[in-house]
Formats: C-alpha cells, sequence, structure tokens
C-alpha cells in the first residue's frame, strides 16, 4: 500500500479525504466545543450565581454522540457513522490497561509541556477566571470543560478524522499522524506558536495511539478528560504564571523526573496494550444498541 502513494489518483484521493476529514471534524468540534463556549459565556454574563450552561450542553453533547454514533436521519448512513465513531465495547482488563497507559503517557508528556515552557517562551493558554465566579458554577463549568472537550473532540479527531483517514490512506500510522495534525491546527486558539502546536500534536499522537490501539473511544475519552484536568489545574496555570527559566523554576526538575521515569513505563504499558488489543482491532463492528448502550465494557 505504502508504494501506491506515488500514484497521482492516491495523492488526489487522500488529498481529498484528508480535506473531508478536517471539515466534518471542524463542524463536530465547533458543535461540542463552540457551542459550550457560547453558552458558558452567557452564563457566566446574565446569570453566574445559576450554572445552567452545564446541564444543557450534557443534553447537546448526547444528540451530538448520538447522532454520530449512527442515530437519526437519515438511515442510509447510518452504519457508516457508527464505524466512524468507534463506539466499540472492549474488555475491562483492556479498558483498564488502556487509561493505564493513557495516563503514564500522560504524567511524561506533562513533563514535557513544563520542561519545554521552561526552555522556551510559549504564549499562554485561554483559561477562563474561575476564581472570580461562584463556587458551584465555577465546579459545573470545570466538570463540563473536561467533559465537552474530549467528548467532542475524540469523536471528531479520534473517531471520525482518524476513521476516514485511515479507510483511504490504508496505513494506520498515517492516519495517527494526519489526525493529530488536525487536532493540533484547530488549538490554534490557544496561541498561535509551532512550538505549543507542536506541543497538543504530541498529546494527538498519545489520544489517537490509544484510540487505534483499542478500536475505540471509551479508554481515550477516560484519558482525555484526565488530561484537561491536568490542563486546567498544572500546565495553563504554570504558564500563565511569572515563572524562571530552567532550573531557576521549581517545576522544572520534577518534570525532567517525569519524563525520565513515565516515558518508559508508558512504553511498557503500550507495548502490552498492542498485544491485549489485536482482537479488537480486527472485530467486527458494535451493533447499534451495544454501540450506544449503558454496558460499554465488554465481559
Amino acid at each position: 500500500m505504502r508504494a501506491s502513494f506515488i500514484k497521482p489518483s492516491f495523492l488526489k484521493n487522500g488529498v481529498i479525504a484528508f480535506a473531508a476529514a478536517a471539515a466534518i471534524s471542524l463542524v463536530v468540534v465547533a458543535i461540542g466545543q463552540g457551542v459550550w463556549g457560547v453558552m458558558a459565556m452567557i452564563n457566566l454574563k446574565v446569570s453566574p450565581a445559576v450554572p445552567w450552561a452545564a446541564p444543557v450542553m450534557a443534553v447537546v453533547l448526547a444528540g451530538l454522540l448520538a447522532y454520530l454514533g449512527g442515530r437519526g436521519w437519515p438511515a442510509s448512513t447510518s452504519a457508516t457513522r457508527r464505524r466512524l465513531l468507534r463506539w466499540n465495547p472492549m474488555p475491562w482488563a483492556t479498558f483498564g490497561l488502556a487509561v493505564l497507559a493513557g495516563v503514564l503517557g500522560l504524567i511524561a508528556f506533562g513533563g514535557v509541556w513544563i520542561a519545554v515552557s521552561d526552555l522556551v517562551h510559549i504564549p499562554p493558554g485561554v483559561q477562563p477566571p474561575l476564581g472570580s465566579m461562584p463556587l458551584p458554577t465555577a465546579i459545573t463549568l470545570l466538570i463540563m470543560g473536561s467533559l465537552a472537550a474530549p467528548l467532542s473532540e475524540e469523536a471528531a479527531f479520534r473517531g471520525y478524522a482518524m476513521g476516514i483517514l485511515e479507510k483511504a490512506w490504508g496505513w494506520a500510522p498515517a492516519a495517527i499522524v494526519g489526525s493529530s495534525v488536525l487536532f493540533a491546527a484547530v488549538h490554534f486558539v490557544q496561541g498561535l506558536d509551532l512550538i505549543k502546536l507542536g506541543l497538543y500534536f504530541g498529546a494527538g499522537l498519545l489520544f489517537a495511539t490509544v484510540a487505534w490501539m483499542t478500536n475505540s473511544l471509551y479508554a481515550v475519552m477516560a484519558v482525555h478528560s484526565l488530561g484537561d484536568v491536568l490542563g486546567f489545574t498544572v500546565l495553563w496555570p504554570h504558564d500563565q504564571a511569572h515563572h524562571g527559566m530552567g532550573f531557576h523554576d521549581p517545576w522544572f526538575a520534577p518534570a525532567l523526573a517525569a519524563i525520565a521515569i513515565f516515558t518508559p513505563l508508558a512504553i511498557l504499558a503500550f507495548r502490552r496494550l498492542h498485544a491485549m488489543g489485536k482482537d479488537l482491532r480486527t472485530a467486527p463492528i458494535a451493533a447499534p444498541a451495544r454501540a450506544l448502550g449503558a454496558l460499554p465494557i465488554a465481559a
């Protein structure tokens, strides 16, 4: 298959597939995060003491995932939508290992993020001033912010985009890289900085690897959610606060230690996950009821 990359027809189809993946993932993220951002802003300006935006957004996300998973019109695209969403069950043992591998990778990645920000100035990310709003509202916004992004972004990039690219290009590593490029690109709102976008690209590779190895979004959604909590509570506040560079920052040495310790542990966990998830990557598409049912984890 890789030899066919030189054929003009393949190049044309590959470019079309990448454009389609970009357009579809952008629409999904616009609904999953753009709508949330607007509602959260209105909530804070109109009635900050009443956290109504979060429950409304929960309904929007449920409807979005149901449609992307095959529900609704047109019925002719139901099977394709279900396949692209990767809403596939997996054994509990695989789910646990996938989350463990992702968490180990997140800790190492957090070390990389802090170390990079201590060596090169990167623009601080956009983060809502949670301290200036009522505590219940701040908590609900933090929770929904840690759900809206992973649910919509995983559906968009590790579901639809990666599925489209994998089918068109016929090579999973290329689809992983391509979907990660799109994932990084959509984060331009956090700063038009190549180094920072490169960090998001690295996060995309981590998430895409979990999704591909398990052929499911369940574990990677959990990992992505934990990653956003890490970002909200550690990484983005670190970027926004004035801090010394290199070892003048007290976080620098722990960041290097996290890289040294957790990178090899993550590699070992991913190697085990790759072997454990082999059957899942060749499994048939889950039935509609099972794909969106209340028991996503197989026995």
